[in-house]
């Protein structure tokens, strides 16, 4: 009888042992990791989609981008040879221009896709905006403070499409890569 009474007890030290190991394994990971940059820009704009080459402007009297970023793109979004760019005009107002050759976007509002499908058929074209009304079908929001720029395309009767390109901080002259995030849903 004694001798029962061991293992059993031998085996409660052993479960109290195993919970304990258990809750430290979960501390230590809780406290260990901590979010990246990265992690936080995946979980506010959605999963990398794609990169471009980009530039941000080390001369401002020579040209009016604040920035500009190029690629070959082939998404379901977009594809074609794309180049966006935030610019200012000589009054200082800044505007977005989305050029481009033989462009095909499919962001699910007739009138934006067939624009930029025909402007950009044949030959390199570009679409300047400044409307900065937000919550209409077509929205840009540039954000200095986190260098990114996003562009939210809310069609008829779908989740709305928010493409946001990331642009690392200023190098002079010196091409950064840029990432593009691509997230639907339903945005103010």
């Amino acid at each position: 009888m004694q001798n029962l009474y061991k293992n059993t007890y031998n085996s409660y030290s052993y479960y109290r042992v195993y919970k304990l190991f258990i809750l430290l394994f979960f501390i230590i990971s809780a406290c260990s990791s901590s979010p990246t940059a990265e992690d936080i820009r995946q979980e506010e704009y959605g999963a990398p989609y794609a990169t471009m080459d980009c530039w941000w402007n080390s001369q401002e009297l020579i040209s009016p981008a604040l920035f500009w970023c190029t690629k070959m793109l082939d998404t379901d979004l977009i594809k074609g040879y794309v180049s966006l760019a935030i610019e200012e005009d000589l009054e200082g107002k800044q505007y977005l221009s989305i050029c481009g050759k033989e462009v095909t976007l499919n962001s699910g509002y007739n009138l934006h896709d067939t624009l930029i499908a025909t402007m950009t058929q044949y030959t390199y074209s570009c679409y300047d905006s400044y409307e900065r009304s937000l919550g209409n079908e077509f929205d840009w929001i540039w954000d200095p403070s986190t260098n990114t720029l996003q562009l939210i395309w809310r069609p008829d009767e779908e989740l709305d499409k928010v493409l946001t390109l990331y642009v690392p901080e200023k190098s002079d002259s010196i091409p950064v890569s840029g990432t593009i995030y691509y997230k639907t849903g339903y945005f103010n």
